[in-house]
Order: structure tokens, then C-alpha cells, then sequence
């Protein structure tokens, strides 16, 4: 009795490779492309401030140090966020360019998938770059802020700082202590949370990013 022929098995399908979270390169383009210029250029204009009227300030040289550092970080933070940001697309958008080759279909695809995964995995690592520098950026912009509220010891031409006056900024400079020692807090607990998770088999949704 003749047995009827196997069928062969279907062809398996490109794996591509996508974030964790969906909205993740959004969320990315927003940090890079809008947060991180605006607040770059805002520390420059309070660093020309004190530049300008350092009597103001209580420790104008420390201010100017932290701030330097800030625009720095900041900067750091939007070129690698650029740099690395033609290394993240989808499928359709490796696909719309159209047939680049003479291969077939599938086997253009199965490339191109290839590439895109090496690629997503590529954009991860210099994500965690950015990010350690934007965080820095913001941990010492909290810094200089709150260097920024401590009363000088007097105002231009020696005129002696009122009592009132001192104890209202003295309070908005242990406000900005507290409040970045949160923003700080917040930072550390988000790294420990990632570690853990890269150590985790199970803890992968912290974002490295999964084949579909």
C-alpha cells in the first residue's frame, strides 16, 4: 500500500526584532530630539547669568563648574541619541525601500531581518550610554539649581543681605537639596531595577528588546 508523499513543511518566517515596549522609540525621540536641547540651552543661559553678575550668587565659580558639566553631559546625551538613531526601524521600514538585489523575495527579507536585529541590538547598547548621560545631566542640573538658591553673602556694591531674604533662599536651597536628592533616588532605583532584570532570565521586559 502506498503511503501518500510528505508535504514539506512550511517555510519559517524572518525573525525581526522589536523593543520590549512598543513605544519605546517615541519615548527616545522625545528625551533626544526635544528634552535634552531645551534644557541644554536653558543651563546655558543661567551659566551666562552668573557669568554676568556672579555678586548674585553665593558660590559663583561652583555654579559655573556644575553647569559646564550639565551642558556637556546634555550634549553627549543628543549626539550619541542621533548617532544611534538610524539603527532603529521596523520591518516596513526596512521593506520600503523595495527590492535592493536580484535574490528572492525571502531570502532579501530573511537579510534584511538579519540586519535589522544587529542593528536593534546595536541602538540598545548606545541607548544605555544616553541614558547614563541625560541622567547625569539632570542629577547635576538639580545640583546647580540648588547651589544657584543659597544667598550670597552680600549684593552688589556690599549691600548687606536682608534677614528675610536669606532665610527664604536658604529654605529654597534645602527645598532643591530634598528635591534632587529624590530625582537621584528615582535614577538609582531605575539602574538597580535594570540590573536586576539583565540577571534575571524571566526579568527580560525591562527592554533589551524581542524577536517576532
Amino acid at each position: 500500500m502506498a503511503h501518500p508523499s510528505r508535504l514539506p513543511d512550511p517555510p519559517t518566517p524572518p525573525m525581526w526584532a522589536a523593543p520590549a515596549e512598543y513605544g519605546q522609540p517615541a519615548a527616545t525621540d522625545a528625551k533626544n530630539g526635544v528634552a535634552a536641547p531645551l534644557l541644554a540651552g536653558f543651563s546655558i543661559a543661567l551659566l551666562a547669568s552668573v557669568g554676568q553678575a556672579p555678586s548674585s550668587f553665593r558660590w559663583p565659580g561652583a555654579v559655573i563648574l556644575v553647569l559646564l558639566l550639565v551642558v556637556a553631559a546634555f550634549v553627549l546625551s543628543i549626539q550619541l541619541g542621533f548617532r544611534s538613531r538610524a539603527r532603529l526601524y521596523s520591518r516596513a521600514d526596512a521593506l520600503a525601500w523595495g527590492p535592493v538585489n536580484d535574490l528572492p523575495a525571502e531570502q532579501d527579507e530573511e537579510i534584511r531581518a538579519r540586519i535589522q536585529r544587529a542593528h536593534l541590538a546595536s541602538w540598545f547598547r548606545a541607548q544605555r550610554w544616553v541614558q547614563l548621560a541625560y541622567n547625569t545631566a539632570i542629577g547635576l542640573l538639580g545640583l546647580a539649581l540648588t547651589l544657584v538658591a543659597a544667598p550670597p553673602t552680600s549684593y552688589g556694591g556690599g549691600a548687606a543681605v536682608a534677614g528675610s531674604e536669606a532665610a527664604w533662599r536658604w529654605t529654597a536651597f534645602g527645598v532643591g537639596l530634598l528635591l534632587t536628592g529624590l530625582e537621584v533616588g528615582w535614577i538609582l532605583r531605575d539602574e538597580y531595577r535594570r540590573l536586576r532584570a539583565r540577571r534575571t532570565p524571566t526579568g527580560a521586559s525591562g527592554g533589551e528588546g524581542s524577536a517576532t
